[in-house]
């Protein structure tokens, strides 16, 4: 089910569209939650090569890849695991053929895994709670998988 409509967003993205100086700002906050998300990575050994993050071991490959929208209003974080074969993992409840958002982790109804360029301009420190969730639930969850001994996807909650 599609979330309600937002006319506060939708009024905030109107104002944005309008705004000649928003591509450069845009692409500033693109590079803020990039920054965020490689500090958070690379010190748990996942080196970034265009959009992914990624980390090798005898097990498999996982990555964190961020997805621009193509509409041009935020990010998407999207996880991933695959085994040596090149394939998904048939253990862990894995979606087949799917990547696993960071909601998943989250037991509220909110998706931290989106991330608007236009929150991120507001308020940089919005991306804290996303790199927290991300490096305390979602990278643990993918180093089951590199350890052999995946885990259970978490209630994402209501």
């Amino acid at each position: 089910m599609p979330p309600p409509h937002d006319e506060t967003q939708s009024a905030r993205i109107h104002l944005a569209s309008q705004d000649p100086a928003f591509p450069a700002k845009r692409e500033a906050a693109y590079q803020s939650i990039v920054a965020a998300i490689d500090t958070a990575l690379h010190p748990l050994g996942y080196t970034l090569k265009g959009t992914t993050w990624s980390r090798s071991t005898a097990q498999g490959k996982s990555a964190v890849h961020l997805q621009r929208s193509h509409y041009g209003w935020d990010v998407r974080i999207a996880l991933r695991f695959l085994t040596p074969d090149g394939t998904a993992p048939t253990t862990g409840e894995w979606p087949e053929d799917d990547d696993v958002r960071l909601s998943q982790f989250c037991a509220d109804a909110t998706d931290p895994g989106t991330i608007a360029y236009l929150d991120v301009q507001d308020n940089p420190a919005l991306l804290a709670y996303t790199i927290e969730l991300l490096t305390t639930k979602a990278v643990p969850w993918l180093e089951a998988h590199h350890a052999g001994a995946p885990n259970p996807l978490p209630d994402a909650g209501p």
